[in-house]
């Protein structure tokens, strides 16, 4: 009589250990290229050669994963490195598309650094917020927010935060005219 009791206590603990272990664990992103839509930036072009550079090397932040936040009984953890990858991708893409010739050793130079970004999730979306450093080679330096939300997951709302920060870059008039000069 008390076998049966046992092996239903068991398989409680059980089912217990394996819903712990698959709600309550951490899981890595890294944001993919998402292109930016049409008006997100305005119609320039140019030839320059312009060299883009990750940036994301200060001590204790490179190659470290950084809390992002949680959604649920997830813990979201990044690589800011290489979310700054992402970003330097897609501006590098954007740019291309201009007709820039994004190459190594340019004497222009745009450096990026993604210097933290968090996720959060709300009643109805979840927001990721990104902030996206940016040094021109003449010294202009400027911090430009990307904040998307996503109705329908982490994955999108993440992937337009980098989206956006990268469509702010190519909104400043004085980092167009250094592009363009």
């Amino acid at each position: 009589m008390s076998r049966p009791l046992f092996f239903r206590a068991s398989k409680i603990v059980i089912v217990f250990i394996l819903l712990i272990g698959f709600f309550g664990c951490t899981r890595h992103y890294v944001p993919k290229q998402y292109p930016l839509k049409p008006g997100m930036a305005p119609e320039f072009s140019g030839s320059n050669a312009i060299t883009i550079v990750n940036a994301q090397s200060s001590p204790g932040k490179a190659g470290k994963e950084e809390f992002l936040g949680s959604v649920g009984a997830v813990t979201w953890r990044g690589d800011l490195q290489k979310w700054t990858d992402t970003a330097v991708g897609l501006l590098k893409t954007e740019l291309e598309k201009r007709g820039f010739n994004v190459t190594e050793n340019a004497p222009k130079k745009l450096k990026l650094t993604i210097t933290r970004a968090n996720i959060y999730q709300g009643f109805a979306a979840i927001r990721s917020i990104l902030y996206l450093k940016v040094e021109t080679g003449d010294g202009y330096i400027k911090e430009f927010e990307g904040n998307n939300a996503s109705p329908w997951t982490l994955y999108r709302a993440c992937d337009g935060a980098v989206t956006r920060a990268v469509g702010a870059i190519l909104n400043d008039d004085k980092i167009l005219s250094y592009l363009k000069e």
